[in-house]
């Protein structure tokens, strides 16, 4: 059975994560590597290393751009850590919900609490353009995120 270029792409990036929280990568160096075009790598990015999956993918384009592939950790306060950093900058509705289900699988919110806060970030109650919307989730989701881990404190 012949692998698709995507799963050889991904193949490549999971063993070079390896025992690795993140990898950066030059989306050019890897479309030369794998004889495909650019856009390849950013579909293997787009659709295998999700946040559903566990993963976050900043990227930087230009000339010296780069792709950091990180992998959420299993502890609860470095997860929680990663995900307040996700939320230094604007987050989409798509990629919010993502961010809460996994720290709803993770049972840091219960069901109930998950779909209240993406309730509270919904185009709906934000009532803004869209662009003040992913400013205004982040915002938001960051301030769930420090009482989260103020819980976690709490435990100690």
């Amino acid at each position: 059975m012949n692998k698709s270029i995507s799963d050889v792409i991904e193949q490549f990036i999971m063993s070079s994560l390896d025992d690795d929280s993140f990898i950066e990568l030059s989306r050019n160096d890897l479309a030369k590597f794998f004889a495909c075009v650019p856009s390849q790598i950013n579909y293997v990015l787009n659709t295998r290393f999700t946040l559903n999956r566990g993963f976050v993918v900043e990227s930087q384009r230009g000339g010296a751009g780069y792709i950091k592939v990180s992998r959420l950790t299993d502890n609860d306060d470095n997860f929680l850590k990663s995900a307040l950093e996700l939320c230094n900058k604007p987050i989409s509705l798509t990629e919010s919900c993502q961010l809460l289900n996994h720290i709803k699988d993770r049972k840091l919110l219960t069901s109930h609490e998950c779909e209240l806060i993406k309730t509270t970030i919904s185009p709906k109650a934000l009532n803004n353009p869209i662009n003040i919307d992913n400013n205004l989730r982040a915002n938001i989701l960051k301030q769930v995120i420090i009482k989260l881990m103020q819980k976690g404190d709490d435990k100690h």
